[in-house]
């Protein structure tokens, strides 16, 4: 930062009023300072980090600094102190038509029994984990409080806003990145996927009631509520510096020119966008034109007097400390960032400044937070406010670090680890409706997917590239449903038109379509008898041995799939396994055309044999057969199918499924259906049963912060692929808004080589990995 007097000059005291909110308890932060259309501000103050904090809602009386208590969570919410609070109400205020607010709390604060907040690490734990958000509607005459539950469980709601029609509340979650609506009227909740990597909290309507917002990357999307459909805008916030940190739309105003200014979080710049025509105005980054800082910066606040000038907190990040400054930019008029002076009154300085409001007189209120002395609200008469000269006194400042929450370290952490770390991000290169893979192929120094929404495309991609190399429609006709690799260059695709289709992966096309009996709706592919030969099923669990090159159907006897999610694991060309009633395990003989139930049962919760199904398997070199249940747990059968050994289970819900070779000797799998945060783990007999994290690029720890990769989160894994020539096992994401991780040299697996017996030759054998 320059040293020029009038950057470190304070805005000046007495121009200033100051309000310290309350923080005796610990509450250091604001995330939601409205104001009502009859002119009442609203505020809530909230705890960060560190304690066990409850969010707390006030009135504030801009004239006076007066604070009304409204109402603290903890008194109209049963908190158990085992649980992380809700600790926060954040972004979600918005005001019935009869002039009562509706809101939901989110969490970043611990359990009291925690070290630091861990949202993932205790995600799927019903006792310490988050609940989940409660959606409130209150009454600021009396203060009463209806509570109207929790709409997604486990989720943290980030952001919400009513529609333009009142019976409709729209919200944004915190862990999933999606996309929901509220039914006011009849509590129907509806998901409308994933628009976000996770953790994007800001939405925008135009005058026609279309919601705009962004991923956590930057990406812009639009959601019209009559159709009911993201719309990808593929427009995308500009960093200068490359930054890779929360570069989401925080910040929006609509303009005199029936426009929306919008801005992000990390290396700012403010975009026009007309809702009508799509057209983007380009103004430019927030930082102040002679000033380039030597790292990041950030906005805090955003507000427009009644000449749309606009005001907003400039935070720079660099070698040199300075706290977040007010700025002025006369946008429309082709004016240039003013700086207006640093805000740290009577010597407190501010760390960030979560969002600005102007009164009817004309004077901006800023609610600082997370620092030494927050949360308080800087009320600033801005007519009277200039820039400073050369002559201006510096600020009296007293740097400030926040302190690190994090009391565990190195074993919280989540992600998986591996010695090279790459993410595709699928979705800055295809209509993000396209982006869910339903499979992929590693090998040869290449990456193939197949993903589509309304048809199947192809994407191709080099281990060392993080930009497909091409992406082509392969079928046009149908879906993706499910596919199978079939050993050469091809897969077979069950397409949503129910057909089979050959899809040639190096040429990029489709090889061969053959439709499936009518009388059979077809709902997976299990693997392959023998070359040209699939087994297939259907939803209500009729088995059928496909060929492929005569276009034959026939249905097989005295063999069922009990549920959706079971699979048959081949032993070999004559002998299946699969689930049988409960926890029974049955083999399939297919010369004889019978099944034949075996002595020994899946494990099983007690309790729960009903939920024993066995959701994926694989045979190793020896003939010992790996498999996962439907309740998540691992076991093994002897090769003479005498035996089980169990390893036990993962989380408290979720499957284990997508069972792939790393060799003869050892498997990748994934934990975790739709619903569940996916895992990927490995299993050897010399390593047994391990947790390899999940596909998480987040930079939260020193050991991700400056990789050169994109950020990820993915939630629901669909598939896993692996190519042992270079040791990449990659990981799909099964949603709206996709991407691939890929992971060289997994950490954490037993180093083997490949063997004769591998899943080189399996796989060209069409092995039972399923």
């Amino acid at each position: 930062m320059s040293t020029r007097p009038n950057l470190l000059a304070g805005i000046p005291e007495h121009l200033v009023k100051f309000v310290q909110l309350p923080n005796e308890n610990g509450h250091n932060a604001v995330w939601d300072f409205v104001r009502s259309p009859n002119g009442r501000f609203f505020i809530s103050v909230c705890g960060e980090n560190e304690k066990p904090l409850t969010a707390l809602l006030y009135e504030y009386d801009p004239e006076t600094g007066n604070l009304r208590l409204m109402f603290d969570v903890a008194d109209i919410w049963i908190v158990h102190p085992e649980q992380m609070p809700p600790s926060k109400i954040h972004t979600s205020i918005d005001f019935l038509p009869d002039g009562k607010l509706i809101m939901a709390t989110h969490n970043t604060a611990p359990a009291r029994s925690h070290k630091q907040w861990m949202y993932e690490q205790h995600y799927e734990h019903p006792w310490e984990g988050y609940p989940g958000s409660i959606l409130m509607i209150v009454d600021p005459d009396t203060n009463a409080v209806q509570v109207k539950g929790i709409p997604v469980p486990r989720e943290s709601i980030y952001g919400g806003m009513l529609g333009n029609d009142p019976r409709y509340y729209f919200f944004l979650g915190y862990m999933r990145g999606h996309l929901y609506r509220l039914d006011l009227e009849t509590n129907e909740v509806r998901d409308y996927g994933k628009v976000s990597e996770f953790s994007s909290c800001r939405l925008v309507k135009d005058a026609k009631g279309r919601f705009y917002g962004s991923s956590y990357t930057g990406s812009i999307w639009r959601f019209d509520p009559e159709k009911e459909e993201v719309e990808d805008l593929k427009l995308q916030f500009e960093s200068p510096n490359g930054t890779k940190h929360r570069r989401q739309f925080i910040f929006a105003l609509h303009t005199p020119r029936n426009t929306i200014l919008m801005c992000d979080n990390m290396d700012g710049e403010m975009i026009e966008l007309h809702p009508e025509t799509l057209e983007v105005t380009r103004h430019g980054p927030i930082r102040l034109r002679d000033n380039v800082p030597s790292g990041t910066y950030g906005i805090g606040g955003l507000a427009a007097d009644e000449n749309f000038v606009i005001y907003y907190g400039l935070k720079t990040y660099g070698e040199e400390y300075s706290p977040i400054r007010l700025v002025r930019w006369d946008i429309l008029n082709g004016g240039e960032p003013e700086n207006l002076g640093l805000v740290s009154p009577g010597g407190k300085d501010s760390q960030y400044v979560c969002e600005m409001i102007f009164d009817d007189n004309g004077r901006l209120h800023m609610a600082d937070v997370c620092g030494q002395f927050s949360p308080y609200i800087l009320a600033v008469d801005v007519k009277r406010l200039q820039p400073p000269d050369e002559r201006a006194p510096a600020a009296e400042l007293h740097p400030y670090t926040e302190p690190d929450y994090n009391g565990v370290g190195a074993p919280a952490f989540m992600h998986i680890e591996a010695e090279l770390i790459r993410t595709l991000p699928l979705h800055r290169y295809m209509d993000w409706k396209h982006t869910a893979v339903r499979h992929m192929r590693a090998e040869k120094g290449k990456l193939y997917a197949i993903s589509g929404n309304t048809s199947a495309y192809l994407t191709e991609t080099s281990h060392s590239e993080d930009a497909p190399l091409r992406i082509r429609e392969v079928y046009a006709a149908g879906a993706p449903v499910a596919c199978l690799d079939m050993g050469d260059s091809t897969v077979a695709m069950l397409a949503s038109d129910n057909k089979i289709v050959t899809v040639d992966l190096e040429e990029g096309r489709c090889a061969a379509i053959i439709s499936a009996p009518s009388s059979a709706r077809l709902h997976k592919l299990h693997g392959m008898l023998k070359p040209g030969i699939v087994l297939a099923s259907t939803g209500e669990g009729d088995v059928y041995a496909c060929d492929l090159g005569g276009g034959t159907f026939r249905a097989l006897e005295n063999i069922r799939v009990e549920t959706e999610d079971s699979v048959i694991v081949k032993l070999d060309e004559n002998r299946l396994l699969l689930s049988g009633k409960n926890d029974e395990l049955v083999i399939y003989h297919m010369a004889e055309g019978r099944s034949r139930k075996l002595d020994i049962r899946t494990p099983s919760i007690r309790g729960r044999a009903f939920k024993s199904a066995v959701t994926g398997g694989a045979v190793l070199s020896d003939g010992t057969i790996v498999a996962g249940t439907q309740d998540g747990l691992l076991f093994s059968v002897s090769p003479d199918l005498l035996r089980t050994t169990t390893y036990g289970r993962l989380y408290s819900s979720g499957e284990l499924r997508n069972f792939i070779h790393r060799n003869g000797n050892d498997v990748w799998g994934i934990y975790g259906g739709t619903k569940d945060a996916g895992h990927a783990f490995h299993f050897s007999r010399e390593a047994g049963f391990v947790d390899l994290g999940r596909p998480r690029v987040i930079k939260d720890n020193d050991r991700l912060r400056d990789i050169d990769t994109e950020w990820a989160n993915i939630h629901y894994i669909s598939c896993l692929a692996y190519s042992p020539e270079d040791d990449w096992l990659c990981v799909a994401s099964g949603e709206l808004y996709g991407c691939i991780v890929r992971y060289r040299s997994v950490i954490g697996a037993a180093i083997r080589n490949p063997d004769s017996d591998g899943c080189g030759d399996r796989r060209a054998e069409g092995s039972s990995a399923t």
